[in-house]
């Protein structure tokens, strides 16, 4: 009989439950048969077991409930006004690095955030373009005015 390290002996009474309980695409069956002869050892029911994987299940679904209640809360939070003022001033280098953001405020529900965060990108955007234009403009003017100098 091989030995695993850690030894099934040496292992968590938790963990052992799970191997024992696990198919053979997960842990070999060598493994399993060890982990139920460590059970019988601890004298551990099955009862026991169940008991675990019962309290596992419930952990589960109260993990699902509160991350539910949590994508909930998140449907109306809102920036704050400078918040939004940031994200309209820096929004070209948001977009060249964590565009990303909007998939992942759309991904957990964070709806008005990410109907803000779109609207303050797309001004910031239209403000950048316009200031660029109108610094163009008057560059192409200044040099227009220097060439009918001459």
């Amino acid at each position: 009989m091989s030995e695993y390290y850690p030894k099934i002996s040496e292992r968590q009474t938790d963990e052992i439950i799970e191997i024992a309980n696990s198919s053979t695409e997960v842990w070999q069956q060598e493994v399993i048969n060890q982990a139920k002869v460590e059970l019988i050892k601890r004298n551990i029911t099955e009862k026991q077991q169940d008991d675990f994987f019962e309290k596992k299940a419930e952990e589960v679904n109260d993990y699902f409930k509160n991350l539910e209640l949590k994508r909930k809360s998140n449907e109306f939070e809102k920036y704050n006004i400078f918040e939004m003022i940031i994200i309209a001033i820096v929004s070209p280098f948001i977009l060249i690095r964590q565009w990303r953001v909007l998939y992942q405020l759309k991904e957990e529900n964070y709806t008005l955030k990410f109907k803000q965060r779109f609207v303050m990108l797309s001004l910031g955007m239209i403000i950048w373009f316009g200031c660029f234009y109108y610094s163009f403009k008057n560059w192409q003017k200044a040099e227009y005015n220097n060439e009918s100098r001459y």
